[in-house]
């Protein structure tokens, strides 16, 4: 019978072969796992770096793109910048693409990218081209781009802002707006912008909003009609549709908050500065010009305030402006109606909600006596509808002003009649049915149309004045005199030999 080996005769192969292996399992695991991400480290990059393959992916991410994003070239690493060169938004339409940019370098890899939770870092970007194309309802190829085009009872009324985990600073250097409208022939050109611009969660962490740096945005920078009808018209009512415009002007931003999917809720500030800018009469200051009771003749041409300053802001997805001031010329050579305007103008529908400011000059001719009322006075005049068709509607100013001038006329006609009858000598009736059944007195003629215009221009001092120059003519023989105008023409048996 063959003996059994005890354990301590076992041999190391024995031991071995003894040894649970639940852990091999496991070793193979880890061992494939880091291969894996071995390989995916080495791929990831090599994938995100096929330009078809990576403008599909971004293209992905904005659902409302009527278009495509492209990239000529695409560099990524786990380590080193990634660089984006050659992007190119293309419509789906085939028109011409609004944006281009040259290049886009980031200072973050992947890896900084996902250590730092979605925090993209700083991004450099140079060569932007903005190419804005306006159409006859002041619609541009960007809003039908992104999907906010069409009338605006098809458009969200207030779109809500979203939430992005990323989070990143860009640099814009040299980006120039090119402007192009069917209301111009050639398009208007700006020169290169700089703009810096952070991406981050907003203060309540609910959305994700751009901060816009303040910053000279265009500096002494020609006006023409495509940004002054397409643009600053939300700024400045009184460039809308104007029939032509010159000058130059300069704008600066004070600061914005944008939040992402609703930049219009947001918030914006600046200033626009117009130098020595000319234009010529646009819808707002024809429709003034025909409300005002002078019946002022329209003005071939409407000068801004010489350095003009006009504060704006966006707010509630309107445009709000104070201190634009601009000149109405009169019919007195060399003098001019300045208006002050504030208000805002909406952004979905360009309705308009203005107040305007006529102070009235206090030296204006006397020859109309409801503009010799107003003279020293500021009227106020308000204004509706929108940017295309406003609508002028004048609060009680005039109003109290015409009551006031009827008031004046009444109260002066006793005393003017009486001062005529004073000058002019009254002749006997020559009918018995004109006589004045009295003891020798002669009734006064009633007061005619003549008469009240020698009243109306008794106020104004016109009176006086014509009657000194017809008795000057009077006595140097020019004229024959003239008889009284309250004379009555005498019967042919009644008049002297």
């Amino acid at each position: 019978m063959d003996a059994v080996p005890s354990p301590s005769a076992a041999t190391p192969e024995t031991v071995r072969s003894r040894r649970p292996r639940i852990f091999r399992p496991f070793r193979i695991m880890m061992v494939t796992l880091v291969v894996s991400m071995a390989i995916g480290g080495l791929a990831v990059p090599w994938w995100l770096s096929d330009a078809h393959r990576f403008g599909s992916l971004v293209t992905s991410f904005l659902p409302k793109l009527d278009g495509r994003i492209s990239f000529d070239r695409v560099r990524v690493g786990w380590i080193g910048p990634v660089v984006f060169e050659g992007i190119t938004i293309v419509p789906n339409d085939g028109a011409k693409p609004p944006i281009t940019v040259a290049q886009v370098e980031g200072a973050h890899g992947l890896l900084a990218m996902m250590l730092s939770g979605g925090d993209v870092g700083r991004l450099a970007i140079d060569g932007v081209a903005i190419n804005l194309v306006f159409d006859e309802n002041h619609e541009t190829n960007l809003e039908r781009l992104f999907g906010a085009g069409g009338p605006a009872a098809e458009a969200p009324a207030d779109p809500s802002p979203r939430r992005t985990p990323i989070r990143m600073l860009l640099d814009v250097e040299d980006a120039v707006v090119t402007i192009t409208a069917p209301w111009t022939i050639e398009p208007w050109v700006s020169d290169p912008i700089a703009i810096r611009a952070a991406l981050a969660p907003s203060e309540d962490g609910t959305f994700s909003e751009w901060t816009i740096a303040p910053t000279q945005i265009l500096a002494d920078t020609r006006m023409d009609p495509p940004v002054a009808w397409g643009v600053l018209s939300y700024i400045a009512p009184v460039l809308a549709d104007s029939a032509r415009t010159s000058g130059r002007f300069s704008l600066s931003l004070a600061g914005a908050k944008l939040p992402v999917g609703a930049p219009g809720s947001g918030t914006l500030s600046g200033t626009l500065a117009m130098h020595e800018v000319v234009v010529g009469p646009g819808p707002l200051v024809t429709s003034l010009v025909e409300s005002l009771p002078a019946n002022f003749p329209k003005p071939t041409a409407v000068r801004i305030a010489d350095e003009s300053h006009v504060k704006f802001r966006l707010a509630e997805r309107k445009v709000w402006h104070e201190g634009l001031k601009f000149g109405v010329p009169l019919p007195v050579e060399g003098r001019r109606l300045d208006i002050n305007s504030s208000g805002t103008v909406a952004l979905d529908d360009r309705a308009i909600d203005l107040r305007l400011s006529l102070p009235i000059p206090a030296d204006l001719p006397k020859d109309r006596p409801l503009l010799a009322a107003l003279s020293g006075k500021t009227v106020s005049v308000g204004v509706a509808g929108s940017l295309d068709e406003p609508q002028v509607v004048f609060d009680g100013s005039i109003r109290e002003a015409a009551t006031q001038v009827a008031g004046e006329l009444l109260n002066k006609v006793p005393e003017l009649i009486d001062r005529v009858r004073g000058e002019r000598p009254i002749a006997p009736a020559s009918t018995p049915s004109e006589a004045v059944p009295t003891t020798g007195s002669t009734r006064a003629p009633a007061v005619t149309g003549d008469d009240i215009v020698d009243i109306v221009g008794d106020v104004i001092g016109e009176v006086a004045r014509r009657r000194a120059a017809r008795r000057e003519a009077e006595e140097s023989g020019q004229v024959p005199p003239r008889r009284g105008r309250f004379l009555r023409p005498q019967a042919p048996e009644q008049r002297k030999p």
